[in-house]
């Protein structure tokens, strides 16, 4: 039988859930990076009978990893690398939210949920009775609240603001522990026209991430760490407890 060219270059989309549950499998976005790596212990039994060299050897698989690289940056795929919990924002109007500060110019006065710029917004001082401030004038309105622009019309009183939150998620980090996915790598090899491959991966666990590159000139990209740990709910002989992966075959 001819060699028949069995090349690879892998690519496609990885799909998650919760491990154990009967939750959807949903496309965690654009990944350069599925890769797999295993670790072993190795205990070997010196030849003594002459000649040198090894009479028996002995490796024990001791750590199956994985590093999944992640440029989408959703909520959930932030938390399940910094141990985070996600909270929807409120999108109700705000009506008088108290804000403080120096009141100098220059100075960034940041509300407590994102605002939508093409709601109308209002902003008054604190102190009794409230002086309405005007925009442009008094201060500038920007996407994370306003900045003072005549410092002469506040106060260490503060201002209050009412304004619409636009919709968004807040992730508060390290609040929650490692979390537990299947995961389901929907491959194509594109060295061989794009012929389909998949690996299911039964039980991974999250690691926290080393690194959030918030600042810089790349695209960021979320590198996560994981470990593939045994799944105890597959008890079928020769079937692993880890992960499988699905080839095609090709005939010449």
């Amino acid at each position: 039988m001819a060699q028949i060219d069995r090349s690879f270059v892998g690519e496609g989309k990885v799909y998650a859930r919760v491990y154990q549950s009967q939750d959807a499998l949903l496309d965690i976005g654009n990944c350069d990076t599925f890769s797999l790596a295993f670790a072993t212990t190795r205990t070997t039994l010196p030849n003594f009978r002459g000649g040198g060299g090894n009479r028996n050897v002995r490796e024990r698989v001791t750590d199956v990893t994985a590093t999944i690289g992640m440029y989408d940056l959703t909520p959930t795929n932030v938390a399940r690398v910094v141990r985070g919990t996600i909270h929807a924002a409120p999108t109700d109007a705000v009506v008088d939210e108290p804000l403080i500060c120096e009141g100098i110019a220059g100075e960034l006065i940041p509300f407590a949920h994102l605002p939508d710029t093409a709601e109308p917004v209002t902003i008054e001082t604190a102190a009794d009775p409230a002086v309405p401030l005007e925009a442009g004038t008094d201060y500038q309105l920007v996407p994370h609240g306003i900045i003072i622009k005549d410092a002469s019309k506040f106060t260490a009183a503060g201002v209050t603001a009412s304004y619409t939150p636009l919709p968004a998620n807040v992730v508060q980090m390290l609040t929650a522990g490692q979390v537990e996915l299947e995961i389901f790598v929907a491959g194509l090899n594109d060295a061989q026209s794009g012929e389909p491959f998949n690996i299911r991966a039964r039980r991974v666990k999250f690691g926290l991430i080393t690194e959030l590159p918030v600042f810089g000139t790349e695209y960021l990209r979320l590198q996560a760490p994981a470990e593939l740990l045994a799944d105890d709910l597959v008890t079928a002989e020769g079937i692993s407890k880890f992960c499988e992966m699905t080839l095609v075959n090709k005939v010449a």
